[in-house]
């Protein structure tokens, strides 16, 4: 919970409670609400049912609505810009409390639907293929943020609940700010919430290993996705400075530990870099690397984003690669990211300092 930064002359201030869990909501409420299924109610209505202010709520009591609204709000990002790609995905620009600002991205394939969250403002892991490291981290996103990136997009395009996926794939590194990612995921799985099952959501990490092995002791919890970007540990020291502190042994280590389901699998994420880490040695290394591991391995050619000296592969090359793969026993499939030409493909996200900023 949050107060508004904005309160009415003589009032005191509003605060937000989109965000809260249960127990926090119930907590906020008890004052005003001490049966505990009002906050059963309200959770409901803020996130099952899309509801943007009390009055809505129609079976609670009329004096708890009019309390809730002199004394709460249910606030959600602001639509700033929209840019739509000609393969039918969009980039939201959506604006914060603070005037900070963040993008997320809905993405189809064929009648599939994916949104794409960030889970911070900016990333202090400084990826060399990704432009949100270059904005440094300028700060993590709260519950409210990341869950009202999803209330928006869904609002927008009359999702159903639960009926599409979503992936920790946008600006910043989610086990970063694991606390907040991991509150808004359960909100987003709770089937009085956004109803979405755990297997349609998502999280992909540079190679945090401490949050990987906390995240393998939650019930539920989110797919793992693993972005790899190298096969060998002085490549990715360059392309990945993470590794430098959670090198390829430690990191495989903990996926190999990770628990899986009976046909669960992780998934490596290999950005193809041409003439860097594109050679037939690099498809050895990283079958090499992915032996004993429960593995899905998706290529992608990296999204130009005017990082000198880092280009993309051709279709070809890109192919060869997979076939190389293969030759050594590893299955994989070529993903070419959507939204390339409005610059909401992995990698692409940034946001200008003075934006990200806020306020102060």
């Amino acid at each position: 919970m949050k107060p508004s930064p904005v309160s009415p002359a003589g009032t005191r201030p509003i605060t937000d409670l989109f965000g809260c869990d249960r127990d926090q909501l119930a907590a906020a409420l008890r004052p005003l609400a001490p049966r505990p299924f009002h906050a059963a109610q309200v959770f409901h209505w803020m996130y099952g049912r899309a509801a943007g202010d009390f009055g809505a709520m129609t079976d609670l009591p009329l004096d708890l609505r009019r309390a809730l609204a002199e004394r709460f709000r249910i606030g959600l990002p602001e639509i700033r810009t929209v840019r739509e790609s000609s393969d039918g995905s969009r980039k939201y620009v959506l604006g914060l409390d603070d005037g900070a600002e963040v993008e997320a991205v809905y993405i189809l394939y064929g009648e599939r639907v994916t949104l794409c969250l960030s889970s911070q403002i900016g990333c202090a892991l400084a990826c060399r293929f990704c432009l949100t490291g270059t904005m440094g981290l300028v700060r993590h996103l709260t519950p409210g943020e990341i869950v009202g990136q999803v209330a928006v997009l869904a609002r927008e395009h009359r999702l159903a609940p639960g009926s599409f996926r979503i992936v920790f794939m946008g600006m910043g590194e989610p086990l970063h700010n694991y606390d907040n990612v991991l509150r808004a995921f359960r909100i987003l799985v709770d089937p009085k919430g956004f109803a979405l099952p755990a297997r349609r959501i998502t999280l992909s990490t540079a190679g945090l290993v401490p949050g990987i092995e906390r995240l393998a002791e939650e019930r539920p919890r989110p797919r793992l996705a693993i972005s790899l970007g190298a096969a060998r540990d002085e490549l990715r020291d360059d392309l990945m400075p993470i590794n430098r502190k959670h090198d390829l042994e430690r990191l495989l280590e903990a996926c190999r530990r990770f628990p899986l389901g009976p046909r669960e699998k992780i998934t490596f994420e290999y950005i193809l870099l041409r003439g860097v880490n594109d050679a037939a040695q690099d498809a050895r290394s990283l079958a090499r690397l992915l032996r004993g591991v429960k593995a899905k391995v998706n290529l992608i050619p990296y999204n130009e984003a005017e990082v000198e000296g880092l280009s993309t592969p051709s279709p070809g090359e890109a192919t060869r690669f997979r076939e190389a793969l293969g030759a050594h026993g590893i299955v994989s499939t070529i993903r070419w990211s959507k939204g390339r030409d409005i610059g909401a493909a992995c990698g692409q996200l940034v946001r200008p300092r003075s934006a990200a900023a806020g306020r102060g």
